[in-house]
């Protein structure tokens, strides 16, 4: 079991070690949520990870241990996704991230009529949560890419898990709607 408030506690404490440890559990998993936040741009997420993590290091004396560490971690990339997302609003169109979150999704050993039918089906659904706004394809995301409970949801999004459920059941009804999950 990954103690990760233990490392934020090192890491409170200046411990380069903590950070390294908790660099090498967390950073792949975050860049997976970053990816899913970010429409499939997982050269975006990696940016956002890393900017996230050093203010881990930076603030992880601010950590006060009401709720997960897992939970800490996931609300700061969370609010750098936010923060990427309106910096490129102003900018530039959004990535369509297909070959991206793909790349992510991707099974390791997959025959190539199963690749086919992966990339497909893969494409599809990377369409469909493309469709979907940041709030809802959070929700989506976290609860069906990292199968993390509603109240874990709740607590990295900062809302109630009514909010959460209410998400969900709008995604899974503009999914349906579009023909998203019958596709896949």
């Amino acid at each position: 079991m990954i103690d990760t408030e233990a490392h934020l506690r090192g890491i409170a404490g200046g411990d380069r070690a903590a950070f390294s440890a908790l660099y090498r559990i967390w950073q792949p998993v975050l860049v997976r949520y970053a990816t899913g936040l970010l429409n499939g741009d997982r050269e975006a997420a990696e940016d956002v990870v890393d900017e996230a993590l050093l203010a881990v290091w930076q603030q992880a004396g601010r950590f006060a241990g009401s709720g997960s560490g897992s939970g800490w971690l996931r609300r700061i990339v969370r609010n750098k996704a936010v923060d990427w997302l309106r910096r490129q609003r102003e900018t530039t169109l959004p990535h369509d991230g297909v070959g991206s979150l793909a790349e992510v999704m991707a099974d390791p050993a997959p025959s190539a009529s199963e690749i086919a039918e992966q990339q497909s089906d893969k494409e599809a659904l990377i369409r469909a949560l493309g469709v979907l706004s940041f709030d809802h394809r959070e929700a989506v995301w976290l609860c069906y890419f990292e199968e993390l409970s509603v109240q874990e949801i709740a607590e990295i999004a900062s809302c109630p898990a009514n909010t959460v459920k209410t998400r969900l059941f709008h995604a899974r009804r503009i999914l349906r709607e579009s023909g998203a999950l019958e596709m896949v």
